[in-house]
C-alpha cells in the first residue's frame, strides 16, 4: 500500500478527529488574531482584581463588586502564567475554551458515540467565540462553563464506576463554578439533587453508604466557598464581601420587575442566536431526539435535568445579558451532539445516495456558521470591531487613557474614575483611590446608592488621587433619570482642584479625537458627549491623606 493510500485510509477511519481538529484550529486562529483586542469593562474588573491578588491585596479591599472572587483568582493564575496584558488574558481564555471543548468531546463520546462527542466539542468551540454572546471576551460565564463541564465529566464517571475521588472532585468542581459566578449555583443545586435522588431511590448500597456518599458530595460542593470565606475573613474583608455579594446583590436582583422578564429574554435570545442560529436549531432538535433515542434510556432524566438547570442559570436576575448565555453552552453543545448522533442512529444502515447525511450536513452547518462570523473573526481591524461589538463603549479609548496615566505619574499614584472603566486601573498599573470601580451601583434605584456615593466622595477627598477620569458617556457612568445626582453635583464643584489634561472624544463610529496636554485641550471645543476626560491634580494642591 502506497503512502497516499495509507493517508487516505487513515483519514477515512479518523475523519471525525480531523474535522474536530480543523474546527478547533480555525477558532484558535480567530482568537489568536484578536489576542490584543481591548479589554471590556468586565475583563478589566477581573484583571484589576487579579492584579491586586498578585500584589498580595485581597478582593473587596480596593475593588468592590457583587461577584464571588473565583474569576479574580482564575485571572490571577492566567496572568501569572501568561503575563498581565490583554494578550496574556485572551491566550488563557483560548486554552480554557479549548479544554472545555475537549471535555465535551469526551463526555459526548462516553454518553453516546464519537460523532456526538465531535459535534459537542466543535459546537461549543464555535458558539463560545460567538460575537453575539460577546464570547471573545473573558467573561466569568466561560469559567463557569469550564468547571461545570469538568464536574459533569467526573459525575458521569462516578455513575459508571464509583470512586470516592471522582465523587469529591466532581462536587468541588461544581462548587468552584459557583465561585466563578453565582449563577452556577442553580447547576450545582441540580447536581446535588440529582446525585442524592439517584443514591436514595436507585442505588442498591446500604443506607449508611448512601448517606455518606451524599454527605461527601454536599461537603465537597461547599468546600470551595468555605475556604474562600476563611481566606477573606483572615484578610479582613469578609464584611465587605458579605455586603457586596449578598446584601447589595439581593437589591440588584430585585431592581428588574419580573413582568419585564419575557420581553428582555426575547430581546436577548433573538440577538444571541444570530451568529450560530443553525447550531441552536440543532440543539433544539436534541430535545426531541433525546426522547426517541433508546441509548438515553438510563440517563435521559439526568441529562434533561442538566439542560433545564443550565437554562435557568441564565435567568436569576432577569437581566439576560448576552454573555450570561455562555453558561448554557455545554448543554447546548451536548444537545447538538444528541441530534446528529441520534439521526445517524435512526438512519442506521440504510443506503442512500446522500451517504452519511447527518454528519456532512452538520459539517456544512459549521462551515456556514464560520463563514457568517468571518468578518468579526478574521477581517475587521480591532478598532472597527470594538465599535461593531460595543458601540460607543470606550474600549480602545481606555487603553489610551491608561497609557497616558502610566507615562505621566509615579507607580505609587492613585487614580479615581467617575465612570465604570476598571480596565484603566489594570492597564495603567495604578491603584484605585476608591473601591468603587464602577459607578453603576451608585446610579441605580436601590437603598444603598446614596451611602455608596458619599463613601466614594469621602475616599477621593481623603486620598486626593493624582488623576481623576470623568466618563462623559452614559454607557460608562450609568446615569439614568432616577439616579441620585449627589456624586456628579459634587464633582462639578470639586473639579476646580484639578486641571483637564486630556480627552478621548468619540465623535462617530469611525472617528475618535484624542487630545492630550493642557495646551491642546484649551484649544479643543466641548466634548461631544461620549468622552473620557483626564483631570490631573493641580500643583500645590492638597496632598493625599491615607486612612487607617
Amino acid at each position: 500500500m502506497t503512502p497516499p493510500e495509507v493517508c487516505s485510509r487513515m483519514f477515512q477511519r479518523h475523519w471525525t478527529w480531523w474535522f474536530m481538529f480543523m474546527v478547533l484550529a480555525v477558532i484558535a486562529v480567530a482568537r489568536l488574531r484578536l489576542l490584543n483586542f481591548p479589554l471590556e469593562r468586565d475583563e478589566g474588573e477581573y484583571a484589576y482584581a487579579g492584579q491586586l491578588i498578585l500584589q498580595g491585596i485581597p478582593p473587596y479591599e480596593l475593588a468592590y463588586n457583587m461577584k464571588f472572587p473565583g474569576t479574580y483568582l482564575a485571572y490571577a493564575v492566567i496572568m501569572k502564567l501568561f503575563g498581565q496584558t490583554p494578550a496574556g488574558i485572551h491566550f488563557g481564555l483560548l486554552l480554557l475554551t479549548t479544554a472545555t471543548a475537549l471535555m465535551l468531546f469526551w463526555l459526548g463520546q462516553k454518553i453516546l458515540d464519537e460523532i456526538a462527542g465531535v459535534v459537542a466539542a466543535t459546537s461549543y468551540a464555535v458558539l463560545a467565540a460567538s460575537p453575539s454572546m460577546l464570547g471573545l471576551a473573558g467573561h466569568a460565564t466561560h469559567f463557569c462553563a469550564f468547571f461545570v463541564t469538568a464536574g459533569l465529566c467526573l459525575m458521569w464517571r462516578f455513575r459508571k464506576k464509583e470512586s470516592w475521588f471522582a465523587l469529591a472532585a466532581s462536587g468541588a468542581l461544581f462548587g468552584t463554578a459557583v465561585l466563578m459566578k453565582q449563577h452556577a449555583v442553580i447547576i450545582a443545586a441540580w447536581a446535588g439533587l440529582s446525585f442524592a435522588c439517584g443514591k436514595f431511590f436507585c442505588s442498591k448500597d446500604s443506607f449508611g453508604k448512601r448517606l455518606v456518599s451524599v454527605a461527601v458530595y454536599g461537603f465537597s460542593m461547599l468546600t470551595p466557598l468555605g475556604l474562600c470565606c476563611l481566606w477573606l475573613w483572615h484578610a479582613g474583608v469578609f464584611a465587605k464581601f458579605k455586603f457586596w455579594t449578598i446584601d447589595y446583590a439581593r437589591e440588584y436582583a430585585s431592581i428588574m420587575p419580573i413582568q419585564y422578564a419575557p420581553q428582555l429574554f426575547w430581546h436577548s435570545i433573538t440577538w444571541v442566536i444570530t451568529t450560530g442560529i443553525l447550531l441552536w436549531l440543532l440543539a433544539a432538535g436534541g430535545l426531541v431526539l433525546v426522547w426517541l433515542d433508546v441509548r438515553w434510556k438510563n440517563s435521559r432524566g439526568w441529562f434533561l435535568g442538566f439542560c433545564a438547570a443550565s437554562a435557568l442559570a441564565v435567568c436569576p436576575d432577569f437581566y439576560f445579558r448576552k454573555h450570561y448565555f455562555l453558561i448554557a453552552l455545554p448543554a447546548v453543545a451536548l444537545l447538538a451532539g444528541a441530534t446528529v448522533s441520534g439521526l445517524r442512529q435512526w438512519w442506521g444502515n440504510r443506503t442512500s445516495p446522500l451517504g452519511d447525511w447527518p454528519s456532512w450536513s452538520y459539517a456544512l452547518v459549521v462551515a456556514v456558521t464560520i463563514l457568517t462570523g468571518a468578518e468579526v473573526w478574521f477581517q475587521l481591524p480591532m478598532p472597527a470591531l470594538a465599535r461593531k461589538l460595543y458601540g460607543a463603549d470606550p474600549l480602545p479609548e481606555a487603553e489610551i487613557v491608561a497609557k497616558f496615566i502610566n507615562e505621566n505619574s509615579p507607580s505609587t499614584a492613585r487614580v479615581a474614575i467617575l465612570g465604570s472603566e476598571p480596565e484603566i486601573y489594570f492597564l495603567a498599573r495604578r491603584h484605585s483611590a476608591t473601591g468603587y470601580i464602577y459607578t453603576y451601583a451608585l446610579m441605580e434605584p436601590q437603598p444603598f446608592a446614596l451611602k455608596m456615593q458619599r463613601e466614594m466622595i469621602g475616599d477621593i477627598e481623603t486620598r486626593q488621587p493624582e488623576f481623576i477620569i470623568y466618563a462623559r458617556n452614559i454607557l460608562s457612568s450609568g446615569r439614568r433619570p432616577d439616579s441620585d445626582p449627589t456624586l456628579f453635583n459634587w464633582w462639578d464643584n470639586y473639579k476646580t482642584n484639578y486641571t483637564l489634561v486630556g480627552m478621548t472624544d468619540i465623535v462617530s463610529p469611525t472617528n475618535t479625537i484624542i487630545v492630550l496636554g493642557t495646551n491642546f485641550v484649551a484649544r479643543y471645543p466641548a466634548a461631544h458627549g461620549s468622552a473620557l476626560e483626564i483631570f490631573q491634580r493641580r500643583p500645590g494642591g492638597p496632598r493625599p491623606v491615607e486612612r487607617n
